[in-house]
């Protein structure tokens, strides 16, 4: 019963964390929202009894990746909203449009998983063990591991790309 509560007390806090990554409008306090995201996703861990992924997401995640983007926050300080209609407006029915979507996916899993007889649980307790995670990355999921790494890679690169064109746009170097 504790781990059911422990649980949802997470999952509550995963959610609602995120929520404020994506809802806040100072970018300060969206990676502060962030970090409690991934906090909560590394208690999720340990409730799924997966020690050492709850550690990976603390020291790498919220240590390593929201350090970076706080730094990177505080380097290039707050900038002006440009004057006009931002391009981004038109999709943003599309986004609720997704969210609805994913949400109706989400409801259906939910129903499908409580429906029915139980499933008995795995015998294999050895899930979230590093020699686990490691031949389950590069023997049955190779493809999306490196899959993941190349859209990683080209989101990086167009990162940069575009915010070298930004700062040539405002007059920088």
């Amino acid at each position: 019963m504790g781990e059911q509560v422990t649980f949802a007390i997470a999952a509550i806090g995963a959610v609602s964390f995120g929520i404020g990554v994506v809802f806040f409008k100072d970018a300060f306090r969206a990676a502060v929202s962030l970090i409690g995201t991934l906090l909560s996703v590394a208690l999720l861990f340990i409730v799924l009894m997966a020690p050492f992924l709850a550690a990976l997401q603390v020291i790498v995640y919220a240590g390593a990746i929201v350090v970076l983007f706080l730094f990177v926050i505080a380097y290039l300080g707050v900038r002006n909203e440009v004057p006009g209609r931002d391009r981004l407006d038109a999709m943003q029915a599309v986004g609720w449009i997704a969210l609805l979507g994913i949400a109706a996916f989400g409801v259906i899993a939910v129903l499908d998983s409580t429906i029915g007889p139980g499933v008995p649980a795995p015998t294999n307790t050895d899930v979230g063990s590093p020699a686990a995670i490691g031949h389950a990355f590069l023997s049955d999921h190779i493809i999306a591991f490196e899959g993941t790494s190349l859209i990683l890679l080209v989101a990086a690169v167009g990162a940069v790309i575009l915010a070298k064109r930004a700062v040539q746009l405002e007059g920088g170097r």
